[in-house]
């Protein structure tokens, strides 16, 4: 369904128990809603599932202005849709993109996200230096984006050393994937990058012992930058749980899924039993 968030129209659905607790969903970069499809059936039988396509991916627009799309203007987003729902608090899974946006409305929302699930996500950069750069080449992929169009991204992004354990994947899911990332909007993509690419998010570093929800951190071992990040984040986090799984990469909830399921599941179990 299509919602007008504070002037924006978003794409959302909801699945599920309507008396389940709500679990929200929160994708990857070029990514959307679509790739939490092999887990609905299965959770939507135990929660009520909120499914969103971020500014520029999906079915959601593509603002004109790149501060639309910064962390705190989609965190109020994210505020606004599950105000629509009368949903007071929900748990929010997000996968590496999404894991940074979840991370900062945990630390944004004032009490309104009460765990995290984090798949190969980080809380951002944690230096000035270090944002700087990485806004610069973010700007300069922004710009070929644009320049070269929808094809070259999908190719080049796929080519990524990071996404290298995904050519273990069948024939079929690859090209699947492939052609999710041929569906995007260039420009909705370049924008997301100039507002809320990894060099524009603040840094939650040095906020993270002040985060007493509990969270469940995801990495693939294959992953081994996302390894290390998640067990730093591990050590400053006072109430998370960390999981590194065998056999996989980037993309723990492809390569992995029954496991990322199992993972997931039994996190939010233990949390209703508290």
């Amino acid at each position: 369904m299509k919602l007008d968030i504070r002037d924006v129209q978003y794409e959302v659905n909801i699945a599920g128990a309507g008396a389940g607790e709500p679990l929200l969903l929160i994708h990857g970069f070029s990514g959307s809603q679509r790739q939490w499809q092999p887990f609905i059936e299965r959770w939507a039988s135990r929660y009520q599932l909120i499914l969103l396509d971020m500014l520029g991916h999906g079915g959601t627009s593509a603002p004109e202005q790149a501060e639309r799309y910064s962390t705190q203007q989609t965190v109020k987003d994210i505020e606004q849709v599950l105000e629509h729902f009368r949903i007071e608090s929900a748990h929010v899974l997000g996968y590496s993109m999404g894991g940074r946006i979840a991370l900062s409305f945990a630390m944004l929302a004032g009490g309104k996200a009460c765990s995290l699930i984090l798949e190969s996500s980080s809380p951002g950069l944690a230096s000035e230096e270090e944002r700087a750069a990485r806004r610069a080449s973010d700007d300069a992929l922004a710009a070929r984006i644009e320049q070269q169009g929808i094809a070259w991204f999908a190719e080049y992004w796929g080519s990524l050393p990071l996404f290298a354990s995904l050519q273990k994947l069948p024939a079929a899911a690859r090209q699947q994937l492939h052609e999710a990332r041929l569906g995007n909007n260039p420009f909705g993509l370049a924008q997301s990058l100039r507002g809320i690419g990894t060099g524009q998010q603040p840094s939650w570093w040095e906020q993270l012992h002040q985060l007493t929800i509990p969270v469940q951190l995801i990495a693939g071992r294959l992953d081994s930058k996302y390894c290390d990040i998640a067990q730093a984040m591990q050590q400053r986090l006072p109430c998370a749980e960390l999981e590194l799984v065998s056999e996989a990469g980037h993309n723990v909830h492809m390569e992995q899924p029954q496991l990322f399921d199992t993972i997931v599941m039994r996190f939010l179990d233990q949390i209703r039993k508290v």
